[in-house]
Order: structure tokens, then C-alpha cells, then sequence
């Protein structure tokens, strides 16, 4: 180790002459730092971390190490762990991931302070009052009125009960049934037309059947032709026009110790497992593989 401390040795053995090694906490010739070395360096055992059985150059093997006895590792592995340099002032990189400031955060403290002004001046009158917010904030916009589907799967509305006499029973019997009454958009007359023609006007029939679609024809995995395979390949347009069948039409079956019995959920059963109602949605980037709200738990629609 070259050190003042080493040049100032004057030590000589048979072997040569004898140097500080190991921050000068080792003391001998290079022949036994070389035998040392070989046993490992440390003065422990790295596999066990004991020295319990270590009894060769126990005075030319230190027990510092890059990992101490507990496994650790030391200071002697990646450096010092002290800042080398002081912090920056400036902060550039705190300021790189703060978002600035929004103006409703300095909008909110003037109304609360404009409210407040208009509550002291109209004390003893709620109608002069709300006059002088209306000078203030001008007049109140409009209510937001929110997209509320209550059609189930976007098809039908829910089950009601409906109440007929006698005569306007008979009056219909015989009468050919058109459309299904659980599922208007299908046509009893022709299921597959009706259907596609109920995915190309309604957007949101069109991205539940995409993403519960099970049948995959996608030449390769890839995001967009899973999406769109159905639509571009041959085989896909030719599956799409046989589909003749609406999930809302359909009643499942509800014994649960018969679905259970028969692992139904796992595609065990038989009857079940190779039914495009019940087999999962093919792979794609945004589906869940259910096809079922997860949060209504109710049955989403799609054709198959």
C-alpha cells in the first residue's frame, strides 16, 4: 500500500520486505497477504458468517469486509455513505414535480371573502342577499345533467309486471311475435341482421361486444388486431353474421349446487365450458375477463 507510513517501514523478512495493507491494518510481507488472501480475505466465514473454525492468519485477516457478519453490507461496498457534495438551494428538481398552482385555489378565498362581504351588508335580508351574490358571481349556470341509463345491458327496461284483461288477451292470440320483449333490438324473424344492425346504431352495444367477445381470429396478439379482427379477416366477419343470440335473451342457470357440482366456473362442465355465453372474453388490453358489471353485478349485453 502506498502510504508515507509504508515508505518510513524499514521491516525485512527472508521473503522480502514487509507492508501495511488493508488501510494499514494489516502488517506482513506479500507471501502471506497472497496465503490470507486465498483463505478469503476476512477473518470470518462469508457462507456462515462465523469465524467459530477459522484459525490460519488470524492476524493478517481483518474483519472488515464488504459485508459484515450479519450479512450487512458496509461502507466499504458502495463508499462512504456521507453526502459527498452540499444540497441544492435552488430545489430544480422539487420544483420539476409540483404542479403549478390552479387559479380556483386563489377564486376559492375571493368568493369565501365576496360572501362574506355580501352576508355583513344584507345581515337582516336573505333577499338582498342573494341579489348581491348575483351582482358578485353573476346568475347561477345551469344544472349538469348526467348521462342515466336505467335499461338494463342497454336493452330493456326491468321486469314490470303488466296487468290485461281477458278480452285484450284473446283479441292477441295468434298474433305473430316480431320482436322479443327482454330484448327489443332482436328480431325474431332475422336474429343475426337484427343484432348486427343493434351494434352499428348503438355505440355503447358496439363496445361491450368488442370487449366480450370470445371468439379469437387475430392473426397475431397484437392490441389493435385483437380489437378489430372480428371486422378486418374473413373468418371474423363470417363468425359475426352467424351470430344469432343476445345475452339479455337468455336466462342462466341459477341452481348453485348444480353449478358448483359440476365446476361450472372453471369451465369443468361439459355442457357449459364450450358455450360462447359462458366462455370468457378473448385477451385484449381492456377487458376483464368477466362478462358481467362488476360493480352492478348485472349481465352486460353482447351477441353470440
Amino acid at each position: 500500500m502506498a502510504s508515507a507510513k509504508n515508505d518510513r517501514l524499514l521491516a525485512r523478512t527472508v521473503e522480502g520486505s514487509v507492508n501495511y495493507y488493508q488501510g494499514h491494518k494489516v502488517k506482513c510481507t506479500a507471501a502471506d497477504r497472497g496465503l490470507a488472501e486465498r483463505l478469503g480475505g476476512q477473518g470470518y466465514n462469508i457462507l456462515n458468517n462465523s469465524d467459530q473454525h477459522e484459525v490460519y492468519f488470524r492476524d493478517l485477516r481483518p474483519t472488515e469486509h464488504i459485508v459484515d457478519d450479519k450479512g450487512r453490507q458496509t461502507r466499504h461496498f458502495f463508499g462512504a455513505r456521507r453526502r459527498k457534495f452540499g444540497g441544492d438551494e435552488r430545489g430544480l428538481m422539487a420544483m420539476s414535480m409540483q404542479h403549478p398552482d390552479h387559479p380556483r385555489q386563489d377564486s376559492r378565498a375571493d368568493r369565501r371573502t365576496q360572501t362574506q362581504l355580501a352576508q355583513m351588508e344584507n345581515m337582516q335580508s336573505y333577499d338582498g342577499f342573494q341579489r348581491r351574490c348575483h351582482e358578485f358571481f353573476g346568475p347561477v349556470p345551469p344544472k349538469k345533467f348526467q348521462v342515466h341509463n336505467a335499461r338494463y345491458a342497454n336493452e330493456a327496461e326491468k321486469l314490470r309486471p303488466r296487468i290485461t284483461t281477458k278480452d285484450q288477451w284473446q283479441q292477441r292470440r295468434g298474433e305473430a311475435m316480431a320482436h322479443s320483449h327482454t330484448a327489443p333490438s332482436l328480431s325474431i324473424a332475422d336474429p343475426a341482421a337484427s343484432l348486427a344492425r343493434a351494434v352499428r346504431e348503438d355505440p355503447r352495444k358496439e363496445a361491450s361486444q368488442r370487449q366480450l367477445e370470445s371468439a379469437n381470429v387475430a392473426p397475431r396478439n397484437v392490441g389493435n388486431l385483437l380489437a378489430t379482427a372480428m371486422d378486418r379477416t374473413a373468418l371474423g366477419r363470417s363468425i359475426s353474421e352467424s351470430q344469432r343470440h343476445c345475452s339479455v335473451n337468455r336466462v342462466e342457470n341459477a341452481d348453485f349446487s348444480v353449478s358448483r357440482k359440476n365446476n361450472h366456473f372453471s369451465s369443468g362442465d361439459r355442457l357449459t365450458r364450450a358455450d360462447p355465453f359462458y366462455m370468457a372474453p378473448a385477451i385484449g388490453i381492456t377487458n376483464n375477463s368477466v362478462k358481467y358489471d362488476i360493480i352492478s353485478n348485472e349481465r352486460r349485453w353482447f351477441k353470440y
